[in-house]
């Protein structure tokens, strides 16, 4: 429990109560981010997030309050200054977040001060060396000095930040950064101010967390999952990481098999060129407001028609041709490719389709695919 004197526990209840109340969806941060420039009597808040893709990091978001700059120029400037993806910006890797830092209020001098003069960048943090207390090595402190030299510093003094005290949050869930929150001000932040930041965390991870999963659910939409459910074979929707996000029902159950292995096995796959790997991705999803996602399908032929073949042939009654043409189209054959297996015109097998799906009660070919698999 934080030792809060009354006027903070007050604050905390406000700024507690403000992200409660807030409707799942609304833009949540720049609201809260000016109630907490008021609490922590700063210059300026800001919030940023971080997203991993193949060869470099980007902006999820970006909000300020108090910055001159408008919010384009911010989000600009924020994407343009991010690193390599496994390089550091500032005193942590956004991928890969110190346990030191997670979900802990810290209190930095200006970059200004701690690049020129060598000061120490944090304040009121305990004892011991300065990179134990960040939850590096020393090579990865000197490391991460080196970047701050370049990408981090040309921001700071790009927005005018480079003189400013800084106190700051890694907000995380498990291993993976939610987002940056952290105020800025001339004169440094006080113990009770980082106080008051650590005690409300947990309710800002809280917010994050759920505006993250709204975010990716706004990606899984019902046309989606029906396309996936059509393909006759494993597939899964992941984040660049490995993660998981959605699956089909073949995908689900090779998931259960052996979820490490196949885990493993979507990462390399991601991080091959196309057709590479043991797996093959049919590239990013892309939706406006969301890190890119991947589509990954298992490489092995469509689930065996064969054995269905017989059966819904005499259920729906249909003539042999007609049977050899359904056994092509839920391979995801095209006319003109089942013409040239059967030896026949393209317009013969148009026809033979339509019958397929008159005797089928279906509409289209994707429905037809997808009744196919599931009788």
């Amino acid at each position: 429990m934080i030792d809060l004197i009354s006027e903070d526990q007050r604050l905390l209840q406000e700024l507690e109560g403000l992200l409660e109340g807030l409707e799942p969806g609304s833009e949540a941060l720049p609201t809260v981010l000016a109630a907490l420039r008021s609490a922590l009597r700063a210059e300026r808040t800001a919030a940023y997030g971080v997203d991993v893709g193949p060869d470099r990091y980007h902006t999820a978001f970006v909000h300020g309050v108090g910055f001159p700059q408008p919010p384009s120029i911010l989000s600009e400037a924020f994407d343009a200054s991010l690193p390599p993806a496994g390089s550091r910006f500032g005193y942590f890797d956004p991928a890969r977040p110190p346990l030191a830092q997670r979900n802990r209020a810290m209190r930095f001098s200006p970059l200004g001060i701690s690049e020129t003069l060598r000061a120490l960048p944090i304040t009121g943090e305990g004892e011991g060396p300065l990179w134990e207390r960040l939850g590096l090595s020393e090579a990865e402190w000197e490391h991460a000095r080196t970047q701050l030299a370049g990408y981090a510093f040309n921001l700071y003094r790009q927005l005018g930040l480079e003189q400013f005290a800084q106190l700051r949050v890694l907000v995380c869930e498990g291993d993976m950064m939610l987002g940056w929150v952290g105020a800025f001000r001339a004169e440094p932040f006080t113990e009770r101010e980082q106080r008051l930041l650590q005690a409300l965390t947990p309710a800002i991870q809280r917010r994050m967390a759920m505006d993250r999963r709204l975010r990716e659910a706004g990606l899984l939409g019902p046309a989606l999952g029906a396309a996936l459910e059509v393909l006759g074979r494993p597939a899964w929707v992941v984040t660049f990481s490995g993660r998981v996000m959605h699956a089909n029902k073949a995908g689900q159950a090779r998931w259960e098999q052996d979820s490490q292995a196949l885990a493993t096995q979507v990462r390399e796959c991601l991080r091959s060129p196309p057709g590479a790997g043991p797996l093959f991705s049919s590239g990013p999803l892309r939706t406006q407001g969301l890190p890119d996602h991947y589509l990954v399908l298992d490489p092995g032929p469509p689930m065996d028609p064969t054995s269905r073949l017989p059966v819904l042939t005499q259920r729906w009654g249909l003539t042999a041709r007609e049977a050899q043409v359904l056994e092509h189209v839920v391979q995801g054959e095209t006319n003109k490719a089942i013409a040239l297996h059967l030896g026949c015109a393209e317009r013969t097998v148009e026809v033979h389709v339509t019958h397929l799906l008159n005797k089928a009660q279906v509409e289209s070919r994707s429905a037809l695919i997808s009744r196919f698999f599931q009788s």
